[in-house]
């Protein structure tokens, strides 16, 4: 293939031997977006709590992740298992056009169990298991034809590192076109050497999977009359899976070289990010039963720090008109921590003939989050300065109702909402919720749980330079819907 000299070739090959591989641009991995994530948690614990908020009194195993002493009103000890299935539909808008997308994963919500201490008076209760506290269920596709920009002008942007630039250089997606130049300095992307630009079509699909859980011990007491103290420790411990499939096609050949047959039909770029997530976490809370129908709940959630351990790769695969196809790729490692805010909840619980209604508020301090790596650098003091201009604090509300119809069946609604962590573009999610509880035997009982939240959201497909130095971003906007179904039982010991 006689698209560059060979001399420019064993250059490009002789480079990495003196370079240092290290991580990739922190414009494509860690940036606020990432913080967000991690410090979310939304409304998932078990098939009960999804819809009952147990702020106020025991709703289900997970109930002590809204507040640790409403474990103190559970009538008897137990073991609870569920499985957790998550689907996500999202409809896309990017340049005009609309796409579909959807995903689904399973996944353990909850294992655990609480043991009731025979008292003669008061409650005394501990308990200690795993809990699913967030998921990171995402799908989307975008399918267009862009006449203003390419994913290659990124690859050819002067704030992406070396081994990036450089593994898009050697899959032809930028290109130098002047001859015997080797000093990198006049490339552009292989759609605009020597011609003005005609546009590209582009199809992309991104599926983020995932989920975050905590593994914790709790304890739940009334330590006087009337008044219920719990606290609880735990490892928070979850996944993350990122992959991106960027294609640019030229179906109609408009960038066509006749002379040798050798332009180029597509270019791939595939982009995965693989990351663990670890944490340690401690809870305080108390109840107060002021009559036998009301109670009043108040807890408290640490900050934690969570170490995120990142392996990601960029694999660029360029396949030409002849046949012939260029593969490269740029992989890292890194590691950081992201400091997930304080959170406060309130609220309270009715009870009173069969009905029982619970209603919660969340206050969490999104503008106290903070990303960490080692050392100290000017990357993460600008970000953490956006964070804190960016993010802003929230009240987060979720309620729930439920009637218990017999002994042997129980149906419950709710309804959440959580106002946009982030100013500017409203990403406010609601959530609708159903569910119910029957008895299978005596000491057995099965739950399940529906939870629909929605919410409108926007996305980087990727940056780009112009000729004067500007900045742009080629964005999406999507509609999201997502359904958790939660199934498990309880068995009573």
């Amino acid at each position: 293939m006689n698209i560059r000299s060979i001399s420019k070739k064993w250059a490009f090959l002789c480079i990495p031997l003196f370079l240092t591989i290290g991580i990739l641009s922190t414009a494509q991995a860690q940036n606020a977006t990432d913080v967000l994530r991690y410090s979310l948690e939304y409304p998932s614990y078990d098939p009960v709590t999804l819809v009952m908020p147990g702020i106020g009194s025991h709703t289900g195993y997970g109930a002590y992740q809204d507040n640790p002493a409403s474990m103190a009103f559970a009538e008897n000890g137990y073991m609870s298992f569920s499985l957790s299935s998550r689907y996500v539909d999202e409809s896309a808008t990017y340049l005009g056009n609309v796409s579909d997308f959807s995903d689904t994963q399973t996944s353990v919500g909850d294992l655990g169990f609480l043991y009731k201490f025979p008292t003669k008076r008061g409650s005394l209760v501990i308990g200690g298991g795993y809990s699913q506290s967030t998921d990171y269920n995402r799908a989307f596709s975008v399918n267009a034809r862009n006449n203003e920009s390419t994913l290659t002008d990124f690859y050819n942007s002067s704030f992406i590192t070396d081994d990036l630039y450089f593994a898009a250089y050697d899959a032809f997606a930028i290109y130098d076109p002047t001859p015997g130049d080797d000093s990198y300095e006049n490339t552009t992307s292989v759609f605009r050497a020597g011609r003005n630009y005609e546009g590209i079509n582009q199809n992309m699909e991104v599926v983020e999977r995932g989920q975050l859980g905590n593994y914790s011990a709790f304890i739940a007491t009334e330590a006087m009359k009337n008044l219920y103290l719990g606290a609880s420790i735990g490892f928070s411990s979850g996944t993350y899976t990122y992959e991106r499939d960027f294609l640019e096609s030229d179906p109609d050949n408009i960038y066509n070289n006749s002379a040798n047959n050798t332009d180029i039909d597509d270019i791939l770029s595939l982009d995965t990010i693989e990351a663990t997530i670890q944490a340690f976490s401690a809870q305080l809370g108390l109840v107060y039963q002021p009559t036998e129908q009301f109670n009043i709940g108040v807890s408290y959630e640490f900050p934690s720090r969570l170490q995120v351990d990142e392996t990601f790769n960029t694999e660029i695969i360029t396949t030409f008109d002849n046949g012939d196809v260029a593969e490269t790729e740029a992989p890292a490692d890194f590691s950081y921590e992201v400091i997930r805010p304080q959170r406060l909840k309130g609220g309270l619980t009715y009870s009173n003939e069969g009905l029982t209604i619970s209603a919660l508020a969340e206050g969490v301090f999104y503008s106290q989050a903070e990303y960490d790596e080692e050392g100290i650098s000017d990357y993460e003091t600008d970000l953490n300065n956006t964070i804190e201009s960016n993010f802003k604090d929230v009240v987060n509300f979720r309620g729930g109702l439920e009637y218990e119809m017999n002994n042997k069946f129980t149906p419950r609604v709710g309804y959440g909402y959580m106002p946009s962590p982030t100013r500017g573009f409203d990403s406010s999610r609601q959530f609708v919720s159903g569910g119910f509880s029957t008895e299978i035997n005596q000491s057995m009982i099965f739950n399940l749980g529906l939870q629909y939240s929605f919410w409108d959201d926007e996305s980087s497909l990727y940056d780009y330079e112009a000729p004067d130095g500007n900045i742009f971003a080629e964005r999406a906007t999507e509609e999201v819907g997502h359904l958790n179904v939660m199934a498990g039982i309880k068995i009573a010991l």
